[in-house]
């Protein structure tokens, strides 16, 4: 229902757009009611000004059909690889809303997004939350016979390693620098072998791994 309710409006902003005098390259998509407003251009100043008319004229077509914008919990973010950028805020308050300061990171839809997009905070976030997991199936082995390698490797195949390359299509792909971001995966997975194994920090961790019969993440991504 929210999206043939909100296809019309999306309708309505994509043509108002087009028949303004003065060009504006935004575009918009929209997850069930979270809106996205996306510019690309050369310089910060023009990106804003093109943000911010989008927003007041998106906003304006909300309110006349009866709907109102949460403006406290609108959100902006600037992407860039150029080193020490400037991080301008946008200023709502031609609307009634706060002034837009961007964060370090954004988080949007499960996914971690920083201002060079390599996705770093996105995999420590995931590693981080599969060994919370891992330490949390330790308490299984607390039953009358435990649990046999087989078992825990499978809890780690179906439980734990989609948790690990969530959204992992975003950062792995030809080109892209993807080295620290396997190298934090592939302690996660040493951690997961030596639990499987019930072998010693000590032990060589490829050998572990192979005895687990943990396939190398590289190769399986």
């Amino acid at each position: 229902m929210s999206a043939i309710y909100l296809a019309l409006i999306i309708k309505t902003f994509k043509k108002r757009i087009k028949n303004l005098k003065e060009e504006i390259h935004t575009d918009i998509l929209s997850f069930v009611d979270d809106g996205l407003l996306i510019s690309q251009e050369k310089s910060y100043e023009l990106s804003s000004v093109f943000l911010l008319s989008s927003y007041n004229m998106i906003s304006k077509i909300f309110s006349d059909v009866g709907l109102v914008l949460e403006h406290n919990k609108s959100e902006v973010f600037h992407f860039t690889r150029a080193r020490n950028p400037p991080n301008p805020s946008i200023d709502l308050t031609s609307v009634r809303g706060p002034i837009l300061h961007p964060k370090p990171i954004w988080r949007y839809l499960g996914f971690f997004f920083n201002r060079k997009l390599n996705f770093h905070q996105h995999v420590h976030y995931y590693t981080t939350k599969c060994l919370s997991t891992l330490s949390a199936m330790k308490i299984l082995d607390n039953s009358a016979r435990g649990l046999l390698p087989t078992q825990k490797r499978l809890l780690y195949r179906t439980c734990i390693f989609p948790i690990a390359l969530y959204g992992f299509q975003l950062w792995f792909f030809k080109g892209a620098p993807t080295v620290k971001n396997i190298m934090e995966l592939k302690k996660m997975q040493c951690r997961a072998a030596l639990w499987i194994t019930r072998a010693f920090r000590i032990s060589p961790l490829e050998g572990v791994k192979a005895i687990a019969g943990l396939v190398p993440i590289n190769l399986h991504l």
